[in-house]
């Protein structure tokens, strides 16, 4: 039986490493270019996302420094 894969020729899987070592300096580009764009809302509401693959979190719709505020003053007036 002879191989298909001479010294001359590229696999199928060869070809295809090629293709996307070509794309990858673009694919990244666009990837940072949605990041950029990335609002802070849809990046805390993607962050959120990914913690809950791991627990359930639901995105808060604030801040947290209130509450953050009201435990330091409990514990500072040691209540």
């Amino acid at each position: 039986m002879e191989s298909s894969q001479s010294p001359g020729n590229h696999s199928e899987a060869e070809l295809l490493v090629d293709a996307w070592q070509r794309a990858q300096p673009e694919l990244e580009a666009e990837r940072l270019r949605a990041l950029r764009q990335m609002t802070e809302r849809e990046s805390a509401w993607r962050f959120a996302h990914l913690l809950c693959l791991v627990k359930p979190c639901p995105l808060r719709e604030s801040s947290g420094l209130v509450e953050q505020q009201r435990i330091f003053s409990r514990l500072r007036d040691g209540r």
